[in-house]
C-alpha cells in the first residue's frame, strides 16, 4: 500500500467536515433496484445481489476506476469496491433522498470541500471518475484520522465515519474511552457500535463483506 502524505490544508479546512459523512442519511431511490435504505440494513441475500459477479471484474469501468484511484491514494481496490457496492449498487446516477449522489454517493458539501482541499476537482459527482476520486480521497483522509491504530480497527472506524460522519465517530471512541478507563487505542469496533445510528452499525460489516468478496476474486 502507497504511504498517503495529507495535505496541510486538508486539515484545516475539512474541519468541517467532522460532522459530515460523505454519503449522509438515506440510500439511493432507485427504480430499477432490488435493495432499500441502508438504515434498515440489507438481506444477505439482496447485499450480495448488489455486488459485480466475478466474470465482470476484469472487463467493468468501475473496477477499473477503483483500481486507478486506489493506487493513486493508496487504499485497497477491494474496499473502495465495497463502498461503491454498498452507497450505489455500481449506478453512477444514483441519487438518494438527501442528495447523495454519483457511485460512492457524495453529498453536494462534501463534493465542494474536497475540491477545495485535495487534488480531486469534483466538477459533477455524476461523473464516475471524479466521483471515485473524491470519495476515495475521503476514505483515505478518514483512515489517517485514525493512523495511531492498528489497520483492521482503522478502516472500521473510517468506514463507520464514511457513513455516519467523523465527528460522531470520534465521540463515540471518547466516550468508550472515559466510562471504560480504556486508552484510545484499545477501543474497538465492537465497543462504539452500539453508540452509532442503527444504519452505521450495518452499513460496517456490509460494506467489509463485500470488501471480503472483491478481495477473493479480483486478480
Amino acid at each position: 500500500m502507497k504511504t498517503f502524505k495529507p495535505f496541510t490544508a486538508s486539515l484545516l479546512a475539512l474541519s468541517s467536515l467532522l460532522t459530515l459523512s460523505a454519503c449522509d442519511l438515506e440510500m439511493p431511490a432507485l427504480v430499477s433496484a432490488s435493495f432499500g435504505s441502508a438504515r434498515t440494513g440489507f438481506s444477505a441475500t439482496s447485499a450480495a445481489s448488489l455486488r459485480l459477479p466475478p466474470r465482470r471484474l476484469s472487463s467493468d469501468q468501475s473496477v477499473k476506476l477503483a483500481r486507478s484511484q486506489a493506487s493513486r491514494f493508496g487504499v485497497e481496490p477491494a474496499l473502495v469496491l465495497g463502498v461503491m457496492t454498498q452507497e450505489s449498487g455500481f449506478n453512477a446516477n444514483a441519487v438518494s433522498h438527501a442528495g447523495a449522489m454519483g457511485l460512492m454517493q457524495l453529498m453536494p458539501g462534501t463534493a465542494k470541500h474536497i475540491s477545495e482541499v485535495s487534488p480531486v476537482r469534483v466538477k459533477s459527482a455524476f461523473n464516475p471518475e471524479q466521483n471515485v476520486a473524491a470519495g476515495t480521497w475521503y476514505l483515505k483522509y478518514l483512515a489517517n484520522h485514525f493512523k495511531d491504530l492498528p489497520e483492521a480497527r482503522r478502516w472500521q472506524f473510517a468506514l463507520a465515519s464514511y457513513n455516519g460522519g467523523i465527528g460522531r465517530v470520534s465521540n463515540a471512541i471518547q466516550s468508550v474511552s472515559k466510562q471504560q478507563g480504556k486508552a484510545r487505542s484499545q477501543v474497538s469496533w465492537n465497543d462504539i457500535r452500539p453508540l452509532l445510528p442503527k444504519e452505521t452499525q450495518h452499513y460496517v460489516p456490509a460494506v467489509l463483506s463485500h470488501t471480503a468478496y472483491y478481495r477473493q476474486h479480483l486478480n
